[in-house]
């Protein structure tokens, strides 16, 4: 082989690295654009959320919004993540934009009813969380968010409404029947409130909510004896 081929034979092999070392981080930025943008951003963010790490979501999250500003599962999530931190604006803000791109569900005016509660604004949580009842009846964590805020309001009888359907929605769940029995003992139905502590009991076992049953079935026994 001559040498002005060999020069040739070389330029080509140096050209064709080159072309491959740029190919291969074209490709390497493409797959992390890809990831970037993936929907896996928000499943990352709803892990650092159950994980505890509040913060790490919200840049997580921040980041999912960003990208597809149109995904109210997105904004529902990084407004749970700022309402773990106590960035009661961000949660609200970030809520109603959820609410607004998606109004069909109930989780999202749920969320938002619990932000403005933590603000102090009753009539609104309560008219998101009155939504959230309508759009799934089923689901007892609504009714019992709205009973919190009929207690707030001072209406006793339609709170105790709303926790005997969580109760029966979920009666197995004896914290349901604990909050229950609570409320019931200070609207003074003696019968009803030894009814859901013992409810509390038998499903509790020996556990704490059992024993803050126990409790509570002393304290008031020992209420109604002072009284007699």
């Amino acid at each position: 082989m001559t040498k002005q081929a060999d020069d040739a034979v070389t330029a080509s092999l140096v050209t064709l690295g080159a072309l491959t070392a740029a190919a291969a981080i074209v490709v390497a930025f493409v797959l992390g654009v890809a990831r970037w943008q993936s929907p896996a951003s928000v499943d990352d963010g709803v892990r650092s959320i159950s994980d505890g790490h509040y913060s790490s979501a919200v840049r997580t999250l921040l980041a999912a919004v960003a990208q597809a500003p149109a995904d109210a599962r997105a904004h529902y999530y990084l407004g749970l993540a700022y309402a773990h931190l106590g960035v009661h604006t961000g949660a609200i803000s970030q809520f109603q934009e959820a609410v607004r791109l998606a109004p069909r569900e109930p989780k999202f005016h749920a969320g938002l009813g619990r932000a403005y509660r933590e603000v102090g604004d009753r009539p609104a949580a309560r008219g998101e969380l009155e939504e959230a009842v309508r759009l799934d009846p089923d689901e007892p964590r609504y009714q019992i968010g709205l009973a919190g805020i009929l207690l707030d309001d001072g209406q006793g009888a339609a709170a105790i409404v709303r926790l005997r359907r969580a109760a029966r929605l979920r009666p197995r769940a004896a914290e349901v029947h604990l909050l229950l029995a609570t409320v019931l003992d200070r609207a003074g139905d003696r019968s009803a409130t030894v009814q859901e502590y013992d409810e509390t009991r038998r499903l509790a076992g020996e556990g704490p909510l059992g024993e803050i049953a126990h409790q509570a079935l002393r304290a008031a026994g020992s209420r109604e004896r002072s009284v007699q």
